[in-house]
């Protein structure tokens, strides 16, 4: 199977998740915050101790996330990928989503090209993509998905679905139209830091 762990499965300084809970995001980031007072920049310790909080968080979430896909032995990162394949395939307008090759799935997802062809050799080694061997060149490859991948495609989506869902559980309705409106802006720094807005 597939190994699923992140940074927070390796954070000894911080302690295990089940220790975490037990205490305050403050208490816990506690030991890293220190480090921060110690060795880095005294601007805006608020935002720099806020961007720690989601970049913990973030790593918490891919660990549920995946370890809710245990079962179908695929990751969170993977099942993004072939997700999009199979969005395609079913498709009714001319423009994709995203380039079928890796370096269009690079760009898409934001990754390295080595990384989105890691990602590609495992979902083909498993069947669930293939190739349009027309040259030498894999980067410019085409790629579609088969039977076999749209099969867990439809197999997984219920679950992938419901562990998405239950991210949201704690928040009230209040919460999460506040979160979606931070979360707008998160995504448009990301993907096109130039055009964020205060």
């Amino acid at each position: 199977m597939e190994a699923t762990g992140t940074n927070a499965d390796r954070r000894g300084a911080a302690g295990t998740n089940a220790e975490r809970s037990k205490r305050t995001a403050d208490e816990a980031m506690e030991p890293v915050l220190a480090m921060f007072d110690q060795y880095g920049s005294a601007d805006d310790p608020a935002a720099a101790r806020l961007g720690l909080l989601a970049l913990w968080l973030a790593d918490d979430i891919i660990g549920s996330v995946n370890r809710s896909l245990e079962p179908f032995e695929i990751s969170e990162r993977k099942l993004d990928v072939l997700l999009i394949f199979a969005a395609q395939a079913i498709s009714d307008t001319d423009e994709p989503y995203m380039r079928q090759t890796p370096s269009g799935i690079s760009d898409y997802f934001g990754i390295s090209r080595a990384s989105a062809t890691g990602v590609l050799d495992w979902l083909e080694k498993r069947e669930f993509v293939q190739r349009t061997r027309t040259g030498t060149d894999r980067r410019s490859t085409p790629i579609q998905i088969t039977e076999i991948g749209k099969g867990t495609v439809a197999e997984t989506v219920p679950a992938f679905e419901e562990a998405c869902r239950d991210l949201l559980a704690p928040l009230s309705d209040r919460d999460r139209k506040d979160l979606g409106r931070i979360l707008g802006k998160w995504w448009t720094h990301f993907k096109d830091p130039d055009t964020t807005e205060g």
